[in-house]
């Protein structure tokens, strides 16, 4: 049997034991869900975006702002707007399946750094321990005259934090 033929042979042979369906839409092992995530509990977005995207089981939360049920800022400047900001992402991740417990990243954008001491401390009213990684910026200005936004990523599911220490996977 010639090399070319042997080749043929076993690509047949792996094709086969791979048990491919003709109907790829049956067996479509790349298959990704993607659904749009939407909490009554809050304003609608402000712009064309949505609040969340749950992709398989990691949740993207959008900005999040401190505005009310009718759209508008709280009142009390930055301090207030972080509660609103933080009870307004709770529960976009609600929504989503999600926790504040299980988001492992969030981007705090700032209006002013100067509000940057007034926010951490509400901030840390909401994540207590087991806290996210975490980016904060100031900007030369969000919408709507907010002073604070909250972006968030968080796994969605049962939830099992381990303890911190050297990644597992750098011991040789």
């Amino acid at each position: 049997m010639s090399s070319n033929a042997l080749h043929s042979k076993n690509k047949t042979d792996v094709i086969s034991k791979m048990n491919v369906s003709k109907d790829r839409s049956e067996t479509n092992i790349n298959k990704v869900t993607k659904t749009i995530v939407t909490s009554s509990k809050i304003y609608k977005p402000v712009g064309p975006y949505s609040q969340a995207i749950l992709a398989d089981k990691t949740l993207y939360v959008s900005g999040v702002l401190g505005l009310d049920a009718d759209a508008q800022l709280v009142c009390g400047g930055a301090e207030a707007q972080a509660r609103q900001v933080l009870d307004n992402l709770k529960h976009v991740l609600e929504a989503g399946g999600a926790s504040l417990e299980s988001v492992v990243k969030t981007t705090i954008l700032l209006a002013n750094m100067d509000d940057f001491q007034a926010v951490n401390q509400v901030y840390a009213e909401y994540f207590s321990k087991d806290f996210p990684a975490r980016a904060t910026y100031q900007v030369a200005k969000l919408p709507m005259g907010a002073a604070v936004e909250i972006e968030a990523i968080a796994l969605s599911g049962d939830l099992v934090v381990a303890e911190a220490g050297p990644c597992p996977c750098s011991r040789i």
